[in-house]
């Protein structure tokens, strides 16, 4: 077995019209951030277009769907009215609900899934790309559980029967190529079960549901972002704790949620794409086929090929640099010398590369991530900028499904927290056993003396 890097892909990956071009996603993606500023999602629906897309999915059906004149002439066309006024009638009262739905309201799950993309075609694409983000990070290999979960919530009615002509149902070819890999099994399998836990109440899960899918989704990011940054250190099975404040609390440059949290996560953001490209040229080699590999899983393949196949890589990633990168990009790299290891490889690689990518790349690429912090997580922190956040609403459901018995320790909800990627300083943690308190979630007596119970919300 011969343990280079395969040249003669990546040129065909890098150029473009002659020139030197910082691709990405050819056999690794990390991340679903455009770079492109139209393709950037808004959120002008919050998070219920994802949420939505993402049913359709795992239902097999099309991810975008036409809510609009001709959907209607659809349904129109398969009706039959006395006359005139009553088609009217009806084609008015088709018009509101559509409009209820590209506002994201719902009053039932069965609704969600037809929840149109934004209409802004290039948009879309952003929005597409989150929905296969968190649907193979959280949902691929589970479908039938998932499935399961949502048919025991069947609230179908005679309209929704009528707007299911809207939706076609291709098979499951949208699902037949896996964009992402779930790289956190454990974050995985606490999502399912949480979405199980959400279903025990109905009402609640159509509440929350599209709050937990965006919870789940920053998470997945953000974990991803500060593991990718470790190199061969990435951990699948051991999130790094990012701090949150809550949208009541006053913020202070002395908390951890300034110092680690939205701060931290800029910083480790900063630069980034440059993995987007290093490992798709990384993953271009003679001695795999899989896709998705990031640096932890190259440098054990090696290792378990011995000293002498993690040498031969090494030297070729340091061929490449000089023969073939510093080459079209006129940028100096490192040369190989007897001490590199792989490791150091992995790091010369990623440096060179980051020299090469534009301000603008990187910039659209970091408005991407901030969109959804914006959106969804933002506390304005006056001279702090912004802190990351829960609201009250967010707390609640994350407490929620946490609490799968009749009531828990309080010291085992900040475990259970911390499981599903929030951290709390001691004073958030008091504001939240206020909030509990207040609401009649907290048992403060028991038969082990001072401990604190929560009581189970759903």
């Amino acid at each position: 077995m011969v343990y280079q890097l395969d040249f003669d892909k990546i040129i065909k990956f890098i150029e473009k019209s002659g020139k030197y071009t910082f691709r990405r996603r050819a056999v690794t993606s990390i991340l679903p951030l455009p770079t492109r500023e139209p393709e950037r999602a808004k959120f002008e629906r919050g998070f219920s277009s994802i949420a939505g897309g993402v049913i359709r999915k795992v239902y097999g059906k099309n991810v975008v769907i036409d809510t609009g004149d001709a959907s209607l002439e659809v349904i129109l066309a398969n009706g039959k009215f006395s006359d005139e006024a009553d088609k009217t009638f009806f084609e008015n009262y088709l018009k509101e609900q559509i409009k209820e739905l590209h506002l994201g309201k719902i009053t039932n799950l069965h609704q969600l899934e037809r929840i149109p993309l934004t209409e802004n075609a290039d948009e879309q694409k952003g929005e597409i790309d989150l929905i296969h983000f968190l649907f193979d990070t959280f949902i691929r290999n589970d479908e039938e559980r998932v499935r399961e979960i949502l048919q025991n919530q069947d609230d179908s009615n005679l309209l929704s029967e009528i707007m299911d002509l809207t939706i076609s149902t291709p098979g499951l070819k949208n699902n037949s190529i896996a964009s992402y890999d779930s790289l956190f099994p454990q974050l995985k399998e606490q999502f399912l079960k949480d979405f199980e836990n959400l279903a025990r109440n109905p009402s609640f899960l159509v509440d929350y549901i599209s709050l937990l899918f965006v919870h789940y989704t920053f998470t997945a990011m953000s974990q991803l972002i500060l593991q990718t940054n470790k190199g061969t250190r990435f951990s699948q099975y051991e999130l790094l704790p990012v701090y949150y404040i809550l949208q009541w609390e006053k913020a202070a440059k002395w908390r951890d949620s300034y110092k680690q949290g939205n701060k931290m996560l800029m910083d480790e953001i900063d630069g980034f794409f440059a993995h987007e490209h290093a490992l798709n040229i990384l993953g271009m080699n003679t001695f795999s086929n899989e896709s998705n590999q990031f640096y932890h899983d190259i440098y054990r393949q090696l290792e378990e090929a011995g000293p002498e196949a993690e040498r031969d890589f090494t030297q070729s990633i340091y061929k490449w640099l000089k023969e073939v990168y510093q080459e079209k990009t006129n940028i100096d790299v490192v040369e190989y010398s007897e001490e590199k290891t792989l490791e150091m490889a992995f790091d010369d690689l990623i440096h060179a590369v980051r020299k090469g990518i534009s301000n603008e790349i990187n910039s659209r690429y970091l408005k991407a991530f901030k969109a959804i912090v914006l959106k969804f997580f933002r506390k304005h922190g006056g001279s702090l900028g912004t802190i990351l956040a829960l609201s009250q609403e967010h707390l609640l459901m994350l407490v929620a499904v946490s609490i799968t018995e009749e009531r828990v320790e309080l010291k085992q909800l900040w475990k259970e927290l911390e499981n599903r990627g929030v951290w709390l300083d001691h004073h958030s943690k008091e504001e939240v056993v206020k909030m509990l308190d207040k609401l009649n979630y907290m048992e403060k007596k028991s038969d082990s003396g001072d401990a604190q119970y929560v009581k189970s919300i759903l």
